[in-house]
Parts: C-alpha cells; structure tokens; sequence
C-alpha cells in the first residue's frame, strides 16, 4: 500500500467536499494563500502543525486523523510517548481491541480522573 503525504490527504478531502483552493484558503483561520494550499497538496511545500490544524477544521476534520491519513502523529503525542516509552505503548497495546464506545468511556475516565486529581 503506497503511503500517502500529508498533502495528498488534505487534496483529496478538499475535493470530496468539493471545495476550492481558494474557498479553502479563504475559510482557514491562519494568513495562508491559495497558492501555498496548492503547494502543499503538491509536496512543494511543508507547512506548521498550526496551520495543519487550521486547514483541518476548515476541512472539518480531526487533525489528529489527518495526520493519521498520512500516518503521521502530532508533536505533543509523540512527547507524550516518549516521556512515559514503557508505559504508554504497553498501555496503547494493551488498549487496542477496545471498540470506539469502550475508548470513548476510557478517555471519560481518565478526564474525571485528571479533574479530581486538580480538586
């Protein structure tokens, strides 16, 4: 399976939404042109995880899924795992049958978790 660039990812939602460069331009929350839209789909260009993230909402995806479309993973995640290297890919290991409801229900937990930990 070839693996996609970033680029190509955000070309083909862009265009199953049926949205325009200059539409998509026009709809993102950073100063970027249309042409620089362009060359990003292309591979001419890189581009900052705030503008990734911009692109994305305007796109009206989860960065973190593009990302994933691309198989790629966002800076902070990649910190996260190599801050805890045992616990957390044990953790993700042991975590990967679960169904999306189960996850949602882990991740409601831990955000109880970490808010009473703050009281």
């Amino acid at each position: 399976m070839n693996k996609k660039t970033i680029g190509e990812v955000i070309r083909k939602l862009r265009q199953d939404k049926g949205i325009s460069l200059r539409q998509l331009a026009d709809n993102v929350d950073v100063d970027i042109s249309f042409v620089n839209i362009s060359h990003i789909e292309n591979g001419k260009q890189s581009t900052s995880i705030e503008n990734l993230k911009s692109i994305a909402k305007a796109l009206d995806c989860d960065v973190d899924k593009l990302l994933a479309d691309a198989e790629k993973i966002d800076d902070d995640v990649e910190k996260i795992i190599r801050r805890r290297p045992s616990t957390v890919p044990e953790f993700l290991r042991t975590a990967r049958n679960l169904t999306n409801d189960e996850w949602r229900d882990l991740t409601e937990q831990v955000k109880t978790m970490k808010k009473n930990k703050k009281e």
